[in-house]
């Protein structure tokens, strides 16, 4: 759900991308306090995961497609703050290459997507596990149930945005809302699948790498975390030039409600990136368009990891605890 510039009122935009600054702001806060050894490189990581895993658009069974947003998935596994950090950088790189949203409306999709992804993704799924426990079903459980919500709580926020942004007379919001809640109810399923798939994977295959796992040790060996570093990483290229080529056309749900009532808005005074789109990476003959994306798709997921590492280049590392620096 990437909202374009003219959808939303420029009051609407000032004040979500108000409310998106000091949020981001927060969480990088709170991450230097943690950078360490493990923290930037996994938040590097999942964020060429989630930028790849965006790129890959499935049909929810009408004339309209969904894609992963990941803010829960990014949560799950290196927590609320460096979850928030890693979705902002993905939404950055998206609009900055690929003009994938708007630039007045990027305070929105932060808000939409990473704020609310993996601040109240974190949260719900936390209070599931209060009632499950926090055993592997009570954190796929959770992450599940957090996903869906986390789609339905975007839609909702945005259907509140855009009933401020235009008059009464001029859109029939009533319908602007059922449609959201309709496709997007349906869009979260596909959030949540994908989401329990890959957080049932990581506690199968490493567990100690979800979030607030007391295995997770700062202990945990360099090759050990260079090893799971380079796994996301060719998990992430692979999907970026193998699946997203097959990534359904079907209008997102956004833009499918958008056709689907007429409305008819104002994109003009956009900033674009530096590309109009995915497929328009240059290539030799017309009939690459697949490879182009393949291209788009490598390279935004390189992109992005690079960006989370000259950010914790730029972040001071966090000071040893009392048992650390007593060496336990």
């Amino acid at each position: 759900m990437h909202i374009q510039d003219g959808v939303l009122s420029p009051v609407v935009c000032a004040a979500t991308g108000a409310i998106s600054l000091g949020a981001v702001g927060y969480s990088v806060h709170r991450l230097k306090q943690s950078v360490g050894d493990r923290t930037i490189p996994l938040t590097g990581m999942m964020a060429a995961l989630v930028f790849a895993g965006q790129m890959v658009n499935f049909p929810i069974g009408a004339p309209v497609s969904g894609h992963l947003l990941g803010g829960v998935l990014a949560a799950t596994v290196v927590g609320p703050w460096a979850g928030c950090v890693a979705m902002t950088l993905v939404l950055f790189v998206q609009w900055a290459l690929f003009s994938d949203g708007g630039l007045f409306a990027l305070g929105a999709n932060v808000l939409h997507m990473a704020v609310i992804g993996s601040w109240g993704g974190h949260a719900v799924r936390l209070f599931v596990q209060r009632f499950i426990g926090d055993s592997r079903k009570g954190i796929v459980v959770g992450s599940v149930v957090a996903a869906w919500a986390s789609v339905m709580a975007a839609a909702a926020l945005f259907c509140l945005e855009f009933r401020l942004s235009w008059p009464p007379s001029e859109i029939d919001f009533s319908k602007v809302f059922t449609l959201m809640v309709s496709f997007h109810s349906l869009i979260g399923l596909g959030e949540a699948l994908i989401t329990g798939v890959a957080i049932s994977f990581v506690l199968n295959q490493r567990p100690e790498l979800i979030s607030g796992s007391r295995r997770l040790s700062r202990g945990s060996s360099v090759e050990t975390i260079t090893r799971t570093l380079v796994a996301g990483l060719v998990i992430a290229l692979t999907i970026a030039a193998f699946l997203s080529p097959f990534a359904s056309n079907d209008a997102d749900g956004l833009e499918a409600v958008l056709a689907m009532l007429n409305i008819d808005l104002n994109f003009t005074g956009s900033v674009p990136g530096l590309l109009e789109d995915y497929d328009k990476v240059p290539v030799p003959f017309a009939a690459w368009q697949s490879i182009a994306v393949s291209f788009a798709g490598i390279g935004g997921t390189l992109a992005v990891f690079v960006l989370a590492w000259l950010l914790g280049k730029a972040l001071p590392a966090a000071p040893p605890s009392l048992s650390e620096a007593a060496g336990e």
